[in-house]
């Protein structure tokens, strides 16, 4: 008994002996990368790949951060932009004898325009500004960053006007709001519908195939009407401009200011103009009690998003004073989802048919649009 209580003791020494000579061989983990002084610069949507040189790596464990989010558990890691900023990267490399880490900058950059760069059609609907638009105007005021210089806003007028317009890239669809479209801005919501379209042909033009709607809040409201027409007719003389819809409905427009067929004049000799698109619910209603004064308020729960030029809701931005909107909720005509992985164009709709006493007709102005992976802005 005494022989076997010595041997048991012999092996348990030798054991500990033996993981304590273990333990006195492996030393902490040394991270040797080389970064340069003002840090890494990539541009959006290219790569980076880190593959850093660790004295006693063994048995060690790695982690990668960025922005203070883990990212990857492998010793190499590729660093893939999809939105431009300032990024902090680190890497810790932990064993059982210690731990290092390391702290890399990043400057995300890109060399395409994150605004509208080129108008393909500007079709103004009568409205009040309608003598400021000239035969030939494109809306140019939509190009690039708005409020520049002497850039000002571009009015689509009433209902049915557009403008169709594309940036020089294609807008990735990612995670939540992928591009924005600014306000006038103004005081008060006059809701546009959006339609984005994906170059699938490469040849620049926006030609391919129907375009997809963003679906809104409004999209299934009763009200709504997905293929609605309307043709307007030039005054006779001094009178208003008339209009027939593709419902059976007629009517004339009647400004509350000014009753004269300036409400025409952008458009020459047309006789007549004929839009089509989303017929939204009427958006105002006149809350006043008094029967000798107006006060015109956007009715209760309406246009909480996905619209353009609408103020207070759960997608407008304080910061850029913008509607943010997403790709993946782009519908075809069946309201179908369509999946689109990018978009390189945009057609932005008036889609409020409405004459809203001393407001006159519910009209869209908006200042232009972006790509938000290209532009750095606060969350509300």
């Amino acid at each position: 008994m005494l022989k076997i209580k010595f041997l048991s003791h012999l092996i348990l020494g030798i054991a500990v002996f033996t993981s304590c000579s273990e333990a006195e061989k492996l030393s902490g983990p040394l991270i040797s990368f080389a970064i340069p002084a003002e840090g890494f610069k990539v541009e959006v949507g290219k790569s980076l790949a880190l593959n850093p040189v660790v004295l006693n790596g063994e048995k060690s464990s790695y982690t990668w951060e960025v922005n203070g989010q883990v990212v990857s558990s492998a010793k190499l890691f590729t660093f893939t932009p999809s939105k431009i900023g300032n990024y902090s990267l680190q890497l810790k490399v932990s064993n059982e004898a210690g731990s290092d880490n390391k702290t890399i900058l990043i400057s995300v950059f890109s060399n395409l325009s994150p605004y509208i760069t080129k108008i393909f059609d500007y079709q103004y609907g009568p409205g009040q500004h309608a003598s400021l638009i000239s035969s030939n105007w494109k809306g140019n005021d939509f190009i690039g960053q708005p409020w520049i210089g002497t850039k000002l806003y571009t009015s689509l007028g009433g209902w049915g006007g557009y403008i169709i317009a594309g940036f020089d890239h294609a807008i990735k669809n990612g995670d939540g709001a992928d591009f924005a479209i600014f306000t006038q801005p103004g005081p008060a919501s006059e809701p546009a519908v959006v339609f984005v379209m994906n170059d699938a042909n490469n040849d620049g033009i926006p030609n391919d195939g129907e375009w997809a709607e963003i679906k809104g809040s409004e999209y299934n409201h009763p009200e709504t009407i997905h293929d609605y027409q309307v043709t307007y007719y030039k005054p006779a003389s001094n009178g208003n401009v008339t209009w027939k819809d593709n419902i059976g409905n007629s009517g004339e427009l009647i400004p509350v200011f000014d009753s004269s067929s300036w409400w025409w004049s952008g458009y020459g000799s047309k006789t007549e103009v004929v839009f089509n698109g989303v017929k939204l619910p009427i958006a105002y209603k006149n809350i006043s009690t008094q029967a000798d004064s107006e006060n015109w308020v956007v009715r209760s729960g309406m246009f909480t998003y996905g619209y353009a030029e609408c103020y207070n809701n759960l997608d407008y931005n304080n910061s850029l004073k913008a509607n943010v909107l997403d790709i993946s909720n782009a519908v075809d005509k069946a309201g179908n989802k369509v999946n689109l992985s990018e978009i390189s164009f945009i057609k932005v709709q008036s889609g409020v048919f409405q004459i809203a006493g001393w407001l006159n007709e519910i009209s869209t102005e908006i200042s232009g649009a972006a790509d938000l992976s290209l532009i750095e802005y606060s969350a509300n």
